[in-house]
């Protein structure tokens, strides 16, 4: 792990407008730059990168970042990947933090293991260009009409039917560990105890993660004819670095060109994807023959929400696959399909066509899945009305887990007009089914909670008092001068939750007054307290920490909360003046690990005012000299939300406690009720009082 020192000179280093120059043509424009935005078709500048802020933003897609996140999002690198690329191009070394022996025990043996599979892809690579070995492997390719360009994009290779223990005697000869050789699912342990390599009478199709290192390998047999238990393709079993379902063939060479195009073809096998790149449709990735799973799924949707399904004009298994495809609209997904001509598949088509008919092909031929899916099935209805209420069942299950409401109408109504059902029962249907649906997640969810609450210890139910008694509500006396203990005490029972949709815009307000002014100092005059304790120096920040600490009060958000806690665990300069130590708050944070972190902090300090206001905006007070009333109403307003909360749910607790007749427990809510409404009052008197 890098250590922090490390990351701020890297971070200090770093320029803006020198990494993304590199991947695209920047021009100035005032003291920004601009230019066209790689992560749309984007026809005019659109990007606008500031030097100042060290940010960049798009006002057509809404991408924004820093350098960090920009290579992250660009060239998709992890956030450590990022900051050595950094490192190496401003010239400073990587210090790393010392792990821990357990962690650097797994990332040693996660290391090991992807070497091992390093090296077998260069076995069997050097294997495939070798005089003495090629013949049937290099052959087999070509055949499939694959150039040698694309042979060794994709690093192919072959293992000899004759060479049973090649690979693994080479790799324990190099050293490598037979229990990594076995993990790998690379050598199989015989009952002598010699290992014996998986695979051999195969061409060799290397699975690379999206970072493009070799994980896995599918290998197809090449003795001719069909042998006796052996199957066509075998794959690698899954191992610490594989994981089937969070994997997709071809997706570390087809990223760039789906997040480009916005759009992610998906196809069945390793050929089908290899011929379609070397057609020069590179956004395709293959499932290898499974339905897709969440986690492919959510691998397919870091670069884009748009899937097209390209099926074999003739494939029998469509009908079963299709029902995989549920999942991908559930995720709030458009999903299209294709179907070949029939005496096609992928590999074929994009042989026998150039990249410009594959495009206008699918263009011309996609069809939404819901269409699609409704079209098929209706084919076999007939005059059977039971066929007719189980198609319609089905189509509604697909409807009904589109999350956006609009779509989900209008494929409601496509089902009414095109198939003559009625609409009350097509509408009813599918509430129906997302109501069962919700009713299936709560109970799921409600059973993890009781579980989880069997594993911990935790106080009574809220609601439940039992015997424990209740203790006394605060008194006035809390409340007294400036403060307000907008929170009861954590014993008390009838403390209502916070919802975060309540919360959140006061919350996210004084997020953003810590991120751009924490460092401020506040000009107050004598009498302006606002529910803090007076000092003599105070700045933005430790006013609305004090504020809320005295309180107990913390946000319901946890990424305004997240930004809180960092915000104060930022080493400081105590020689930078204020404009410098908040640029260097606000640069830790937009380089955040933490990409939720990022995108909200970039858009608190973004620009959003057109240019033609420019001036008229430089002729009013500037924000930073209006903080000694802003930041005070920011505090007070979070802490009233807080308390109408509270009141909000008083009334229901005091109609429960009259139903089971619970009259100290009445008496104790009312009187707690009335403290907070006079809090409540001196609150908004104290706002009132803010000029």
């Amino acid at each position: 792990m890098i250590d922090n020192f490390t990351k701020e000179r890297i971070l200090e280093a770093t320029r803006i407008e020198d990494v993304i120059g590199e991947f695209i043509s920047l021009r100035r424009r005032g003291s920004n730059y601009i230019g066209l935005c790689p992560f749309h078709d984007d026809k005019s500048p659109s990007l606008s990168v500031s030097s100042t802020k060290q940010i960049f933003k798009c006002f057509a897609c809404g991408k924004a970042g820093t350098a960090v996140s920009f290579l992250m999002e660009h060239e998709h690198m992890t956030y450590p990947e990022a900051l050595k690329y950094l490192a190496a191009k401003y010239g400073i070394e990587v210090q790393e933090k010392e792990e821990s022996p357990e962690d650097l025990a797994a990332s040693q043996k996660r290391e090991s293991l992807l070497i091992v599979t390093e090296a077998a892809q260069k076995h069997y690579e050097a294997n495939l260009w070798n005089e003495e070995t090629s013949l049937i492997g290099l052959q087999y390719f070509r055949q499939r009409k694959f150039t040698d360009e694309t042979i060794r994009k994709f690093g192919l290779g072959y293992a000899p039917k004759q060479e049973k223990f090649s690979f693994s005697a080479k790799a324990l000869e190099q050293g490598f560990k037979s229990e990594y050789l076995v993990e790998t699912g690379l050598s199989l342990v015989r009952d002598d105890g010699r290992l014996l390599d998986r695979f051999y009478d195969r061409v060799m199709f290397p699975v690379h993660s999206i970072s493009g290192r070799v994980i896995a390998f599918g290998g197809r047999i090449m003795s001719p004819g069909k042998v006796e238990g052996k199957a066509k393709y075998i794959n690698s079993p899954e191992s610490e670095i594989y994981v089937k379902n969070l994997s997709l063939y071809g997706i570390f060479f087809a990223k760039n060109a789906i997040a480009k195009k916005n759009k992610c073809l998906l196809v069945e096998g390793y050929t089908d994807v290899i011929s379609m790149h070397q057609s020069g449709i590179e956004n395709v990735v293959a499932s290898s023959g499974t339905s897709l799973t969440t986690g492919q799924i959510s691998l397919i949707r870091r670069f884009t929400d748009n899937i097209t399904v390209i099926y074999d004009g003739d494939a029998a298994g469509i009908k079963a696959a299709i029902r995989g495809i549920d999942m991908i609209l559930e995720a709030g997904m458009t999903v299209k399909v294709v179907l070949l001509p029939p005496e096609d598949d992928p590999d074929s088509f994009a042989k026998a066509h150039t990249r410009d008919e594959i495009e206008d092909f699918i263009t011309s031929n996609e069809k939404d899945f819901v269409t699609f899916k409704a079209d098929l099935l209706h084919e076999e209805i007939g005059n059977d009305p039971s066929r007719r209420t189980q198609f319609l069942r089905d189509v509604i299950e697909t409807i009904a887990v589109i999350p956006d409401d609009i779509a989900r109408g209008v494929y409601a109504q496509m089902v009414v007009d095109r198939y003559n059902f009625p609409s009350e029962s097509v509408f009813t249907s599918i509430s129906r089914f997302r109501a069962q649906k919700r009713q299936q997640q709560t109970a799921r969810r409600n059973y993890e909670q009781r579980q989880q609450a069997q594993r911990q210890q935790t106080r009574s139910d809220a609601a439940s008092y039992g015997d424990t008694p209740l203790p006394p509500p605060p008194s006035e006396e809390d409340y007294g001068g400036a403060t307000y203990d907008a929170v009861p005490s954590e014993d008390v029972p009838y403390q209502s939750a916070i919802t975060n949709s309540l919360m959140e815009p006061c919350e996210r307000e004084l997020a953003s007054y810590l991120v751009r002014f924490g460092e401020y100092p506040i000009h107050r005059e004598e009498n302006m307290i606002y529910g803090a304790e007076k000092v003599d120096e105070i700045t933005v920040s430790q006013y609305i920490r004090q504020s809320l600490e005295e309180d107990e009060l913390t946000f319901s958000n946890p990424v305004f909360q997240k930004i809180y806690d960092n915000y104060f665990e930022i080493p400081r300069n105590p020689e930078a003046d204020v404009m410098t130590a908040q640029s260097r708050i606000i640069q830790h944070f937009t380089c955040s690990e933490d990409q939720s972190v990022v995108r909200e902090v970039i858009s608190m300090i973004s620009e959003s005012h057109p240019l033609t206001i420019e001036a008229y905006r430089k002729s009013i007070t500037p924000e930073e000299q209006l903080l000694h009333i802003n930041v005070p109403k920011s505090v007070l307003f979070f802490k009233l939300r807080y308390i109408e909360l509270q009141l909000k749910d008083i009334p229901a607790q005091v109609a429960s406690a009259f139903k089971n007749n619970d009259v100290e427990l009445q008496t104790q809510l009312i009187s707690h009720q009335n403290l907070l409404n006079k809090v409540r009052s001196q609150i908004m008197q104290d706002m009132r009082n803010i000029k």
